[in-house]
């Protein structure tokens, strides 16, 4: 019963503090959610491309 009471006031204390952001706050944290997903994106991207770049220089190598 005790895990639960704390589950519940963590999910409102979020709640609470989400429900008193301004527009301008919003928009803040918006911006740093996309920031944060397009970093995460351009890294994974590179790290494909730089595997797919290897195989390509092994396949390459092979070849010779």
């Amino acid at each position: 019963m005790e895990q639960t009471n704390v589950t519940v006031n963590y999910w409102v204390s979020i709640f609470t503090f989400l429900t008193g952001l301004s527009v301008n706050e919003w928009v803040a944290v918006g911006g740093l959610v996309i920031g944060v997903a397009t970093f995460f994106t351009n890294f994974w991207f590179k790290r494909e491309h730089l595997k797919i770049a290897r195989q390509q220089a092994e396949t390459a190598g092979e070849n010779t």
